[in-house]
């Protein structure tokens, strides 16, 4: 039995969970500042339109800033350590938080754009966090630690909404408010970033002479399009990110306005989503990997994923919202975990990394890309959007399809060169 040197890699353990927790703790918190005319943050009296703006810019300026800082903050932990800038996102996120807080307490809507951005900026701590127990572990304990990491992740996805929704709703303590969770979170994070400065060290040396690329993201994504495997893939995986952005987005959203929820409400909603999609990874995809390849599985999630959202907007009866969410949660993780194996498949093992940074970056332009499709609110409704992303589900199954058909044969790891 391997054993957890948690002096060392509890610090990564716990940026790893803050930051999967972040994620999570911030959707069922927007629905529902955005929506309350007594937030302060906008007035009732408000345009419709504008309302949606915001909201959407909300959604939208995370991944935005995410695009560019996960890249960035990964080659500048390759040229200067990870110690260094992994304590520059972690305390950045710690920051990021208290400016929301502030947003929500003052109200100000710059400030809670502006903390919005900036975590998304720091959202390269989980990467970072991840070499860094990549860099500590043995061929011994690789594995054991790389579970332990999925733990840690998965315990983030889980208590970040549910921790973000019920120390937000006033009716269950009257000094819970909107900015609480944030400064929850926040203090979680100067205390990681602490416990990180007084306990973790480098155990590999930065690379000399490492040159910091401002533009990689975009670099990254115009090399997708010259390989054919890899840009097919990014296709589908654009679709179904537009797919369930639009869900998560949509139903806090329908949820609220159709049954009234409160933010504690929004926030067991996502939390359950959270537990499916633990359940999806750790037991489904597994289960099927025993009987079908990785193109079959990411094929199966798509759809089910899809027929499960396209149901919720037929039939938006509150049990049935719940009952299909976890399977669209679970789902949606069973296409995720594949296609990201897929897109590994797809590539030389010298071109790995180059792969997933490519399935990051279209990742965040379509949750950019979800985040602005909400002011398409006034025209097409809840209902409309859930539509929407249940089709854009279906259509990445249809490419998928497609993909399937052209290289689903092929060897898992391509032998020959990368750019075809």
């Amino acid at each position: 039995m391997s054993k957890l040197n948690l002096k060392l890699l509890g610090p990564c353990l716990l940026a790893i969970a803050i930051d999967a927790m972040g994620f999570g703790l911030v959707y069922p918190i927007m629905a529902a500042i955005f929506s309350d005319p007594h937030s302060g943050i906008i007035s009732a009296g408000t345009d419709l339109h504008l309302r949606n703006f915001y909201l959407g810019l909300g959604y939208g300026v995370y991944p935005l800033c995410m695009f560019f800082g996960s890249s960035l903050m990964g080659e500048l932990s390759d040229g200067y350590g990870r110690r260094k800038i992994l304590l520059l996102c972690i305390f950045g996120l710690a920051l990021s938080y208290f400016l929301m807080a502030l947003g929500a307490l003052l109200p100000s809507i710059a400030l809670l754009l502006v903390g919005r951005g900036l975590s998304g900026l720091m959202a390269g701590c989980q990467g970072i966090a991840q070499a860094a127990i990549t860099d500590v572990s043995t061929p011994e304990n690789k594995a054991y630690n790389m579970s332990i990491m999925s733990i840690a992740f998965s315990a983030g996805v889980i208590v970040g909404p549910v921790l973000g929704g019920i120390t937000s709703d006033r009716t269950i303590l009257p000094f819970f408010n909107y900015g609480t969770p944030f400064i929850l979170v926040g203090a979680l994070s100067v205390i990681c970033g602490f416990w990180t400065f007084g306990y973790y060290r480098d155990t590999t040396s930065p690379k000399a002479g490492a040159r910091i690329d401002l533009l990689l993201p975009l670099r990254i994504i115009y090399q997708a399009g010259t390989h054919r495997r890899v840009a097919f893939l990014s296709l589908v995986f654009f679709l179904m990110q537009v797919g369930y952005g639009l869900y998560l987005q949509t139903i806090m959203l329908l949820l609220q306005t159709r049954y009234g929820y409160t933010s504690s409400q929004l926030g067991l909603f996502s939390g359950l989503i959270g537990i499916c999609f633990v359940f999806g990874l750790m037991v489904i995809v597994r289960l099927m990997l025993k009987l079908w390849g990785v193109v079959e599985i990411a094929k199966m999630g798509l759809l089910i994923a899809g027929i499960g959202q396209i149901l919720s907007a037929l039939f938006p009866h509150e049990g049935a919202l719940w009952a299909l969410g976890m399977v669209v949660g679970c789902f949606d993780m069973v296409a995720y975990t594949t296609i990201y194996t897929a897109y590994s498949d797809a590539v030389t093992e010298d071109r790995q990394g180059w792969s997933l940074g490519v399935a990051g970056s279209v990742m965040a332009i379509a949750w950019v890309v979800t985040g602005f499709l909400t002011n398409l609110l006034p025209v097409l409704g809840e209902l409309g959007l859930l539509m929407v992303g249940g089709l854009s589900f279906i259509l990445s199954f249809l490419m998928m399809m497609a993909y399937g058909r052209k290289w689903g044969t092929q060897p898992t790891r391509v032998q020959s060169r990368v750019y075809e």
